[in-house]
């Protein structure tokens, strides 16, 4: 028996000193033969930056570790997307700005209350789970609260989320949410595949079209290269789960995304070849990513009646490419 459990699956909280990220809480959980996380909990306790054996998962954009934003109309998101493993977009607004809400909404810029890690023994492996609550709320207008729950543990390659979301206003609210997996060198690299079981690939435009037909292989950076997404119509398994699995045969490793498609049945691919950007997104969704009217006009924006919950589970795995 070992003296400390913390040599095989350890929590680290700390404070940023210095940059752009000065003041921020961080929680690093690192465990032996799995998938090492930092925890971001003043950016809605989404994953920073993420690794399996060493070898880093998450993309890291040339904005890095950033504090949240205050203001956040138009597209004032991206001056503080600094990447990472796990963006989410929500609660009230995904994708383009809309109806006064500015580009993917606030939740990423959410500071997390209530943030408790603890470990347990789970089918003989230590797990470490971190619980958080946080609220999109106004003083006299909407309030949405999601708690999460999000865990990683040791001899495998696996995390778990869940996210129950719950309307507690007086009305009827809006509550579109998409998970944004930003994947980067040296896993998404030139000749990375992606496999999907996808019905139907619709580009979201013109530039999309255009790379329509290699959407699946990664291809070499291009210089000044536009972004391309996609939207898949994908195909669920047996318990009604949708899976999309990019594979490095010259790592040896795939990473595998896995979602509950009862609570987010849509999927969007985001793919940016520029050199010194080079990113591939995996994005299970509720919504599209044109912004909240176009999804009001076209029937489909996710509703929360008051005190109704909503869950949503996803699933990143990472193992042989066999």
């Amino acid at each position: 028996m070992i003296a400390n459990a913390d040599q095989l699956a350890s929590m680290t909280a700390s404070t940023v000193s210095g940059g752009a990220a000065h003041g921020c809480r961080a929680l690093d959980l690192r465990v032996m033969g799995g998938i090492d996380l930092r925890l971001l909990p003043d950016r809605g306790l989404d994953i920073g930056a993420a690794w399996f054996a060493g070898i880093p998962l998450g993309w890291i954009s040339a904005v890095g570790e950033n504090g949240p934003l205050s203001a956040l109309q138009g597209s004032a998101w991206l001056d503080a997307f600094g990447g990472g493993l796990l963006v989410t977009c929500g609660l009230r607004n995904v994708g383009a700005p809309s109806e006064g809400h500015g580009l993917h909404g606030r939740y990423s810029h959410l500071p997390a209350r209530n943030v408790v890690v603890t470990r347990t023994v789970k089918d003989g492996e230590l797990m470490l789970t971190a619980s958080a609550v946080i609220e999109e709320v106004s003083a006299l207008g909407p309030h949405l609260r999601l708690e999460r729950t999000l865990s990683t543990r040791t001899g495998t390659g696996l995390v778990e989320l869940t996210d129950v979301t719950t309307n507690l206003g007086a009305e009827p609210e809006a509550a579109p949410i998409l998970y944004h997996l930003n994947l980067g060198i040296p896993l998404c690299e030139e000749g990375a595949r992606l496999q999907l079981d996808s019905e139907r690939v619709l580009p979201r435009d013109a530039d999309a079209k255009r790379g329509l037909a290699t959407w699946m292989v990664r291809q070499a950076p291009i210089p000044g290269a536009r972004e391309m997404v996609y939207e898949h119509v994908v195909r669920p398994d047996a318990v009604g789960w949708g899976q999309a699995r990019l594979v490095n045969e010259r790592l040896g490793i795939a990473l595998t995304v896995s979602w509950e498609q009862a609570g987010l049945p849509r999927f969007h691919q985001w793919v940016h070849l520029a050199s010194g950007i080079y990113v591939l997104g995996l994005e299970p969704a509720n919504c599209s990513v044109m912004g909240r009217s176009a999804d009001r006009a076209a029937g489909t924006l996710p509703m929360l009646a008051p005190g109704q919950p909503r869950t949503t589970r996803l699933r990143i795995s990472v193992g042989p490419s066999l």
